[in-house]
C-alpha cells in the first residue's frame, strides 16, 4: 500500500516501491539470492569483510534480537556514531534498528562535544551505538543529555557501563522474531542532519516510504542492477553514503563496497580487487585520483562509470577523466539531503552537448525555478531552484517555522540559485544562501561565525568559501578584533577546537578593522568573496 501521506500529496509511486520498508530491501534480495555479494566493509574488530544477502540478514536479525533485550519501544531514536573503520558493524547496526521499526540517527563523528549534544537532545536519543573511543567519549557527555539511557561499544576492551555491542550481535533467540514490529512506510526511518546557513545542524525526518523511494531513484540515476559493484569513501554518517550508496545498491541487489577512508592507494587497490564497476564520489576525489593512477599498476578496466556531486566540478578535471578512463562514463548528480537526495543527473551522452548542466530529473521528481515572490519562471530565466518528489524530507524535526519556510506549495525550497534550459536541463548557478561545500562537506557560515563570537577578543566575525583546486572550496574568515584585547590565528583555532568539527575550523583567517556594509548595516559578503579570491590568486 503506498503511504498515506504520500498518496494525499498527489504522488502515484510505481508497485515497485509500494508497501517496502528499509528492511525489506535486504530482505527481498536475501529471499532472491542470497549467496550474492551484498556488503564489503571495515570491521572495528579488524580486517575487512564480505556478507552476501543472506549472511546481512542473518547478521541484522541477531543483533535485533539483542537490541529487544534492551526495552527500547517502537520508533525511539538510537544514534549511529561509527565511522567507515566500522563500516561492517554500521550497516549491520543501521539494518537491526530498521527491522525494529526504530529511527535512525546517524551522528557526524567528527563532531565536537558540543554538537554531539545538541544533535542527541534535539533527536532525544534514548541509545547510541559508538566504537568504543567515541563511546568514552559520549560518557563524559551523558549528563548533558537526559534522554540518553544507553551506549553500546563496538570494538575490543569494552567495560561497564557500556553494552557490549558484539555480545548483543550474537544473540541466539531467533524465537523474538514472533515479536517484530508491523512497521508502516509512513513510520519515520531516519532523522539525518545537515549543516546549514543556520547555527545549529538541522534534521531532516525521513519515513520508510521516502528512503525507499529514493534507493528506487537513485538506483536508477545510476544505471544499477545486480552485478554492479558499487563503490565509495563517503562516510557512513552522511546523506551521501546512506541514500547515494548502500539503499541504492541494496534496492538494485548490488555489491555495496565502502572504502574505510580517503586513501587513494588503498582504494585504487580495492577497486581492482573488487572489480568495482562503478564508482561515486565528490569532485576532490577525482582531482586526487588523476595524480595517483598509474595505468602501469591499477587495472581498472572493468570500471564503467564514475559520478560525481556535492560540489563543483572543474571543467578541466572532467576532460582528464575522459581523456584517461575513455571507457568510464561520467555522471553527475545533483541534490541534497532535504530532497532525500532527489534531483537530477547528467549522463555521459550529454556531458559534451550540455557542458555546465547537472543533468534533468531523476525518476519520480520534478525541478522548477521560482522568483523571490513564487512566481514560477520560464526556461532561461534566473532564480530558487524547487524540487516535488516523494523522496522529499516529511520536515525539519521539531521545527514547524523552519519547515514551513522551507517548502512552497508542496514544492522544496532548495536555496540554490539555477535555471532550466528549453530541453529541461538544470543549471546550477549559485547558492542563495551562504553555504560553503569544502571537500563534500556542507559548512554553515553562521556557525563557524557563532563558534568565532565567543572568543572575547572578537567584535565581529564573517566567513565566506574561496574556491580550492581540489577540495572545491574552502573557508575564509574575515575577524575584527576587539579593541584593546589581542589574538592570533592558532589562538583563534585552537578556541573552535572542540566546538566545531576540524574540517568547519577555517585554515584561512584575515584580520581586518572593520567589515564591508551596505546601506541597511547588512555585511557585504559579495565584496569579502572578491578580497578571499585576491588574497588568494596573491598566494597570502
Amino acid at each position: 500500500m503506498v503511504g498515506d501521506e504520500l498518496r494525499a500529496r498527489g504522488f502515484d509511486l510505481p508497485e515497485a516501491v509500494v508497501g517496502r520498508t528499509v528492511f525489506d530491501l535486504i530482505k527481498r534480495q536475501a529471499e532472491l539470492r542470497p549467496d550474492a555479494l551484498a556488503f564489503c566493509a571495515a570491521s572495528a574488530f579488524g580486517g575487512e569483510h564480505r556478507l552476501n544477502y543472506g549472511e546481512f540478514r542473518l547478521r541484522a536479525e541477531a543483533l535485533a534480537c539483542g537490541l529487544l533485550k534492551l526495552k527500547i519501544r517502537f520508533q525511539d531514536r538510537v544514534g549511529i556514531m561509527m565511522d567507515n573503520d566500522a563500516g561492517l558493524e554500521a550497516g549491520i547496526t543501521m539494518m537491526a534498528l530498521h527491522r525494529l521499526g526504530l529511527v535512525v540517527v546517524p551522528i557526524n563523528t567528527r563532531f565536537a562535544a558540543e554538537e554531539i549534544v545538541y544533535v542527541l537532545n534535539k533527536a532525544q536519543c534514548v541509545a547510541v551505538v559508538a566504537t568504543t573511543e567515541l563511546a568514552c567519549k559520549l560518557s563524559s557527555l551523558t549528563a548533558q543529555i537526559p534522554s540518553l539511557r544507553s551506549i553500546i561499544a563496538v570494538g575490543a576492551d569494552v567495560t561497564p557501563p557500556h553494552l557490549d555491542w558484539r555480545e548483543l550481535a550474537l544473540a541466539s533467540d531467533h524465537g523474538a522474531t514472533a515479536t517484530w514490529p508491523d512497521v508502516s512506510v509512513d513510520a519515520m526511518s531516519e532523522i539525518l542532519f545537515t549543516s546549514g546557513t543556520t547555527a545549529h545542524p538541522k534534521g531532516a525526518v525521513m519515513t520508510h516510504a521516502r528512503s525507499v523511494t529514493s534507493a528506487y531513484g537513485f538506483a536508477a540515476a545510476m544505471s544499477l542492477v545486480s552485478d554492479d559493484v558499487y563503490e565509495s569513501f563517503f562516510p557512513f554518517f552522511t546523506t551521501a553514503q546512506l541514500h547515494c550508496v548502500l539503499l541504492p545498491a541494496w534496492w538494485a541487489g548490488a555489491a555495496a563496497v565502502l572504502d574505510s577512508r580517503f586513501d587513494l592507494p588503498a582504494i585504487l587497490a580495492r577497486m581492482q580487487r573488487e572489480k568495482t564497476t562503478k564508482y561515486i564520489g565528490a569532485p576532490t576525489f577525482y582531482a586526487f585520483l588523476l595524480d595517483s593512477y598509474d595505468p602501469a599498476a591499477h587495472d581498472l578496466s572493468h570500471l564503467r562509470m564514475f559520478d560525481y556531486g556535492g560540489a563543483p566540478m572543474s571543467v578541466d578535471v572532467i576532460a582528464r577523466l575522459s581523456k584517461i578512463y575513455p571507457h568510464v562514463e561520467l555522471r553527475q548528480t545533483y541534490g541534497m539531503t532535504e530532497s532525500g537526495p532527489a534531483g537530477t543527473v547528467l549522463r555521459g551522452e550529454d556531458s559534451l552537448s550540455k557542458l555546465g548542466s547537472v543533468g534533468r530529473p531523476w525518476p519520480l521528481t520534478e525541478v522548477r525555478i521560482a522568483d523571490d515572490s513564487g512566481a514560477i519562471l520560464p526556461a532561461h530565466a534566473l532564480g530558487e531552484i524547487e524540487i516535488r518528489s516523494p523522496t522529499v524530507m516529511r520536515e525539519y524535526h521539531d521545527q514547524p517555522e523552519l519547515t514551513a519556510a522551507t517548502f512552497h506549495d508542496g514544492w522544496l525550497r532548495t536555496g540554490d540559485l539555477g535555471y532550466l534550459d528549453d530541453d529541461g536541463f538544470l543549471y546550477h548557478v549559485d547558492r542563495k544562501k551562504d553555504m560553503i561545500i569544502r571537500g563534500g562537506h556542507n559548512i554553515g557560515s553562521l556557525e563557524v561565525e557563532e563558534a568565532f563570537f565567543r572568543h572575547p577578543a572578537v567584535l565581529e566575525a564573517s566567513v565566506v568559501s574561496v574556491p580550492h583546486p581540489k577540495l572545491g572550496e574552502d573557508i575564509h574568515a574575515f575577524v575584527v578584533r576587539r579593541p584593546g584585547h589581542e589574538i592570533d590565528v592558532a589562538i583563534l583555532r585552537a578556541f573552535c577546537s572542540d566546538k566545531l568539527a576540524d574540517y568547519k575550523i577555517p585554515r584561512l583567517i584575515t584580520f581586518v578593522d572593520e567589515l564591508p556594509r551596505g546601506p541597511m548595516g547588512k555585511v557585504l559578503k559579495s565584496k569579502l568573496r572578491d578580497a578571499a579570491r585576491d588574497l588568494a590568486s596573491k598566494g597570502t
